[in-house]
């Protein structure tokens, strides 16, 4: 009896101050911004689930959206003006070196995982009675190359600059390029006030679907010069595909060039707040790929590959604890 006693108070001296050090334990921050993308697209509506999500592991901290993209979304974090956000290979490593697209070293941006879901490709979408029939048909069209601080968008410049048309010389030789979210493209494809449209292309979208349903949709393939020229020239891209049957019009899987998807953090949360959040997002992740399908290739024990720049220390920890890292 003595002995049980002395082992529960032992238990007891261990335990509880442990237990109350979690329940006393409270963010450093009340609200955090989760940069996705512009409406239409699955960063947005995963970027909408998760922080709905915030509250319930985290009491005390409200979360929101914030717009942007696999480019931009990068100088946000790094700046301060969201706390969590999407990106695309190459550009969390761009931002921290402070090369490419970006003009100073952003120091402040962490990693809370390396690769996210599939690759993200690009497709060329033109209506089913469009003439369009190659990517060189765009000379002096209307197109969508995607929407402002978009990776992908960088992707689609890069492969009309290897089919010799840059966004300049296709502007100078007649053509009009414009910028827009997933569903305004879509719509505007359906009435018919632009001509073709470049989209991320690993999954379907529900504004695209419509525009196939009501009209008809092909999607050109790219041709090998026009990938291999584009992978020598953009850094970060690899090789991927625009899946067999999306949107229920391809037959084969068409060859592309990809980023990778990356989950980026501020360095300045704790470690302990990037630990739930990166802990959160795993977890939960099942729901996530309910609505947002690019993710479906998401597993934690790939989380670390492709790092090219540090992981925050909560994130680390997160990884530790369930023996993905070392």
């Amino acid at each position: 009896m003595r002995r049980w006693l002395a082992l529960s108070l032992i238990l007891s001296l261990v335990l509880v101050p442990a237990a109350l050090a979690q329940q006393q334990w409270k963010p450093e921050v009340k609200f955090i911004k989760f940069a996705v993308a512009t409406a239409g697209g699955d960063w947005f509506r995963a970027g909408a689930k998760y922080t709905t999500l915030v509250p319930e592991v985290v009491p005390g901290l409200a979360a929101s959206t914030l717009m942007g993209g696999g480019v931009v979304n990068v100088s946000k974090v790094g700046k301060g003006e969201a706390q969590i956000g999407f990106a695309l290979t190459p550009y969390p490593e761009e931002g921290y070196h402070g090369k490419g697209k970006f003009n100073e070293p952003l120091k402040n941006v962490r990693l809370a995982a390396a690769k996210l879901g599939r690759t993200i490709v690009v497709a060329l979408v033109v209506l089913k009675d469009s003439p369009i029939q190659t990517i060189h048909d765009l000379k002096g069209k209307r197109i969508v190359t995607g929407d402002r601080g978009w990776g992908t968008t960088v992707l689609a410049e890069a492969m009309m600059a290897a089919a010799g048309m840059p966004p300049d010389k296709f502007r100078a030789e007649g053509g009009t390029i414009s910028y827009t979210s997933i569903t305004d493209r879509a719509k505007a494809l359906q009435d018919r006030n632009i001509d073709a449209f470049f989209v991320p292309g690993q999954v379907n979208y529900p504004d695209v679907m419509v525009v196939q349903q009501a009209l008809g949709l092909r999607i050109i393939p790219m041709p090998d010069e026009v990938i291999e020229t584009t992978l020598a020239t953009v850094p970060g891209a690899g090789r991927g595909s625009v899946p067999k049957g999306l949107y229920g019009v391809l037959d084969r899987d068409l060859p592309s060039p990809g980023f990778l998807q990356q989950l980026i953090v501020d360095a300045s949360l704790s470690d302990e707040l990037v630990y739930r959040l990166t802990k959160l997002w795993w977890e939960r992740i099942d729901e996530i790929m309910e609505i947002a399908p690019t993710f479906k290739e998401s597993n934690v024990k790939i989380a670390m590959e492709g790092a090219t720049i540090p992981f925050h220390p909560g994130a680390l920890r997160y990884y530790k604890e369930v023996g993905v890292a070392r």
